[in-house]
């Protein structure tokens, strides 16, 4: 049977060899972790709100502004959500109109706690009592996505993302708030403590559930919530051991899996809750034990915090493949704090940059609502506690000027490092099994001046397709999409055999490259036997892309397949014009072995529009014209 030793065997840097960078190394007995853990009720991460801190730390429009947030939720009402639309993603396949409102309430909730903690004159206490009681009678805290039934059951409280997000939020709200909540009204705080233990505790301690062998942002995200409850609100020290061993068990899963060059393959968007949330994982078991665990040095912690900045091209956007948005903005409340954990002042930098641009000095509250969902009290909370070292550093863009991760393979390549004038060029090959999965092994993006030319269409809103057999129906996650070959007409199919291969990378004082071979992306119908492309930067004179191809038999014509941001007209033969707000990009290609066409991609989707600003975006095909079974063609962008 496993030790609660197992803790401590995968999890520690070993301070007391001298090692780091490691983890699996030693073993500790019982007795020693029973040193490490302390005990039930004992856990101050931060001031409560009582604490002068909180009034004596800020500069006052700061607090001001959180102030002024709270006020317009005093007196709001705490409307229940009709059963009907619960049942609605179940019925219809929406579910926006219940998440709509869901992360309303708890956004309500958590911008009273913030007022109350940074004016404390007692003013929000009332409508934050009557929160409380709004979630007590909630049946269930999760998404409809996520529940078995169409109705959600009192006594079957599965655990999902936001069953543990809630809980979370009102765990640190009586932590915050006890005082003064139970000075309102007396033995409220003990009623949320037991429903966090009969939704949350109880159910993670005793369940297989199986996020906690995903490696994903659904272990770490989960187990995030998780630690948060149990050091905040267990009370049999038992208990408490048992489920810290089991986050851990989970947590030691995600990084076995996770790649050991960094890379989130679900995205710069699901960054902050998979390689995000597991730092902050590593941080609460750094608190908790008085910082006898640390994870400061370990080597792959550290890429995994740059990869935020890695993916950074210019002007708010990153490179967006997977479920990923052009312009997601990772959250500053979590940015800086992994960035002072590592000591990388590129990250913390990236930190400022973000907090600048969206005027968090001034505005902080603003900010603090675009946090995901709904604002994380725990984030914006430990956060703020750092708030001293924040303010003194200088915004910085991380305009790197180009890498290669090798397990993801993800490449990115820059015009000249340290601006965003030029020509930015990322790629990919990996595999078509990764976590929210586009088919789209080899394809690319390309950026002049910061602003998109060659684009991935990203992330569509979510329905009850999104995650389903029928994912590949979505135009936004097919290759046909994507910037790709359709090989004899047919696109890459989904599941990890259909990945690259012989993927090349080179950086050199004049160029960037990328070479792989594409065949094993599509299925054996497609009768390819050899794709070769290679996509190079050629500094600032544009993109060439090089297709070098055998196949075993011709069937439809073949065509590559380009998305593009702007207006996309066919000027003549060999050459298309794509035209932003700026200037007039182009595609030239040889007519001789490739004939054009251009199509409007129309979509209603409000996420995707939003996401490009509502500037067109078009495919084009490039179609060969000859039915040679072996060939090698070019095209340029530029």
């Amino acid at each position: 049977m496993r030790t609660i030793s197992t803790l401590i065997l995968w999890i520690v840097a070993v301070v007391a060899t001298g090692q780091v960078n490691k983890l699996f190394i030693q073993d500790y007995t019982d007795e020693q972790l029973k040193e490490l853990l302390p005990q039930p009720g004992s856990f101050r991460p931060v001031p409560p709100a009582k604490d002068n801190f909180w009034r004596q730390s800020f500069p006052s429009e700061l607090t001001a502004d959180y102030i002024a947030n709270a006020e317009q939720y005093i007196d709001a009402v705490w409307n229940d959500i009709p059963d009907s639309v619960f049942a609605q993603f179940k019925k219809t396949g929406n579910r926006t109109n219940y998440e709509r409102m869901h992360f309303a309430l708890r956004t309500q909730l958590a911008c009273l706690v913030m007022g109350e903690v940074m004016e404390h004159q007692g003013r929000f206490v009332r409508d934050i009592a009557r929160g409380l009681h709004y979630f007590q009678r909630e049946v269930w805290w999760g998404l409809p996505a996520h529940y078995p039934t169409n109705h959600p059951k009192a006594d079957n409280q599965v655990v999902d993302l936001f069953n543990a997000e809630t809980a979370n939020m009102l765990a640190w709200t009586i932590y915050m708030l006890h005082d003064e909540i139970e000075q309102q009204e007396a033995g409220l705080c003990e009623t949320i403590r037991q429903e966090i233990d009969r939704r949350m505790l109880t159910p993670c301690r005793t369940t297989r559930y199986g996020w906690k062998r995903l490696v994903n942002n659904w272990n770490t995200w989960i187990c995030e919530n998780w630690l948060s409850c149990i050091m905040l609100c267990e009370t049999d020290g038992q208990h408490q051991q048992e489920a810290i061993l089991q986050v851990v068990e989970s947590l030691r899963t995600f990084y076995r899996g996770y790649p050991d060059d960094g890379g989130c393959e679900e995205g710069l968007s699901y960054w902050d809750r998979a390689a995000g949330s597991f730092f902050e994982c590593l941080n609460l078991l750094d608190l908790f034990t008085d910082h006898r665990l640390s994870f400061r040095d370990n080597i792959k912690l550290r890429a995994m915090g740059t990869f935020a900045y890695k993916t950074y091209i210019g002007n708010g956007y990153s490179v967006n493949f997977a479920d990923a948005q052009p312009q997601a903005r990772v959250n500053v409340n979590v940015l800086f704090p992994f960035g002072q954990y590592i000591g990388d002042t590129a990250l913390t930098g990236y930190a400022a940059l973000i907090a600048h641009s969206d005027g968090f000095q001034q505005h902080p509250a603003s900010l603090f609502n675009k946090s995901g969902n709904y604002p994380s009290l725990s984030r914006e909370l430990l956060f703020l506690c750092q708030y001293p070292d924040f303010k003194s550093v200088e915004p910085a863009e991380p305009l790197l000027g180009g890498f290669w991760l090798n397990d993801l393979q993800v490449f990115t390549a820059r015009s000249a490092a340290g601006t965003s004038r030029g020509y930015f060029l990322a790629a990919k090959g990996g595999h078509n099994d990764e976590s929210h999965n586009h088919n789209d092994v080899g394809s690319f993006i390309v950026y002049h001046d910061a602003q998109p030319v060659i684009v991935d269409i990203g992330v569509g809103t979510y329905t009850s397709l999104t995650f389903s057999k029928r994912r590949y129906e979505l135009f936004n996650c097919r290759s046909a999409y994507h910037n790709v070959p359709l090989v004899g007409g047919m696109e890459q199919h989904a599941g990890k055999q259909h990945r690259a291969k012989d993927a090349v990378c080179t950086h050199d004082s004049h160029s960037a490259a990328l070479t792989l071979d594409l065949a094993d992306a599509y299925p054996t119908e497609a009768k390819v036997k050899k794709w070769l492309r290679t996509i190079r930067l050629n500094g600032n004179k544009g993109v060439t892309v090089t297709e070098d191809y055998e196949l075993l038999d011709h069937q439809q014509p073949t065509e590559i397949v380009l998305v593009s941001c702007g207006e996309t007209r066919l000027e003549k033969e060999g050459r298309i014009a794509i035209a932003d707000d700026r200037r007039t990009h182009h595609v030239r290609y040889d007519k001789r072995k490739m004939t054009a066409v251009v199509e409007r991609i129309e979509t209603d989707d409000a996420l995707i529009l939003n996401a490009w600003q509502h500037k067109p975006l078009c495919r084009i095909r490039l179609v060969l014209k000859d039915r040679y079974l072996q060939d090698k063609v070019n095209y340029i962008i530029d």
